[in-house]
């Protein structure tokens, strides 16, 4: 089953609280991906919300910045 996180412009919200997220860690781009084990492309393009993950990603995504899913979602 796919499930979506953020619908419709909210995908750009949704990379833009990552990418801020990243930054204030002080990561680089090719950094986060590696320590959340994707390539730095499918990083980049949720950051600029082209793509919007997967549920298990985007779960992924909030343990390693240590938010919660509601934040990263939060319209």
């Amino acid at each position: 089953m796919n499930f979506k996180i953020c619908g419709g412009n909210h995908i750009k919200e949704f990379g833009i609280r990552i990418k801020e997220l990243r930054e204030n860690k002080g990561l680089t781009l090719p950094e986060a991906a590696e320590k959340l084990e994707l390539n730095k492309g499918s990083l980049s393009k949720y950051e600029n919300g082209k793509v919007e993950p997967s549920l298990s990603m985007a779960v992924k995504i909030a343990k390693f910045y240590s938010v919660s899913l509601d934040y990263l979602t939060e319209m």
